[in-house]
């Protein structure tokens, strides 16, 4: 039975706001594609800011327009739909949580957001547990099913990102692609009510 379900960040609550610049990349190669990932990890472990992830993308990709408002995100873009079908798992008895890569600007968006809407029981990732270890790792997924309190057969995943799918699914965790919010909230509404038949 499913008793907590883990949202990814980027796709599911906002647009990816570094895709498409890594996107943009590719023309300039894999060396620079490789550069600006590690920079975009540093950031999700908090070791550099969102102005520094703009300079070395306009630099790395030669890009003088790109500037750091681009990577500002803003609550206003959290679909108010959302929010309401979060409140309608918990009506279900299930525990929500995001368990992401969130940068501080992620992090500070989605406590402040959490503060006011009561919606999740834990944000979850490296930097906000202040591990020196990636998303997709052993150490950070047993400290999130820890502080939620349930096995990985409990809980239920959903995201948009293939290896984060697969490596959720080594674990022993359920998998929900997400493909757009109306099919996640069809498919998720299924799921829980063929458990309670």
């Amino acid at each position: 039975m499913i008793r907590a379900v883990f949202f990814d960040f980027y796709s599911v609550w906002m647009p990816d706001i570094f895709a498409a610049h890594l996107a943009l990349a590719q023309e300039h190669g894999p060396q620079a594609v490789s550069e600006l990932e590690h920079t975009v990890s540093r950031y999700f472990h908090g070791l550099v800011s969102i102005e520094d992830v703009a300079d070395e993308f306009r630099y790395k990709l030669s890009r003088p327009e790109i500037d750091a408002s681009q990577f500002i995100l803003n609550e206003r873009s959290i679909s108010p739909a959302i929010v309401d079908f979060m409140r309608e798992l918990h009506g279900h008895f299930v525990k929500l949580g995001v368990l992401a890569n969130l940068g501080t600007q992620e992090y500070q968006l989605l406590t402040d957001f959490n503060n006011r809407n009561q919606v999740f029981e834990v944000i979850a990732g490296p930097l906000p547990f202040h591990l020196d270890k990636p998303l997709l790792s052993n150490e950070v997924f047993s400290q999130t099913l820890k502080t939620i309190g349930e096995p990985p057969r409990s809980c239920l995943v959903v995201t948009g990102n293939a290896a984060y799918q697969s490596f959720a699914s080594s674990l022993g965790i359920s998998v929900l692609p997400f493909q757009g919010f109306p099919k996640l909230k069809q498919e998720l509404d299924q799921l829980l009510a063929s458990e309670l038949a």
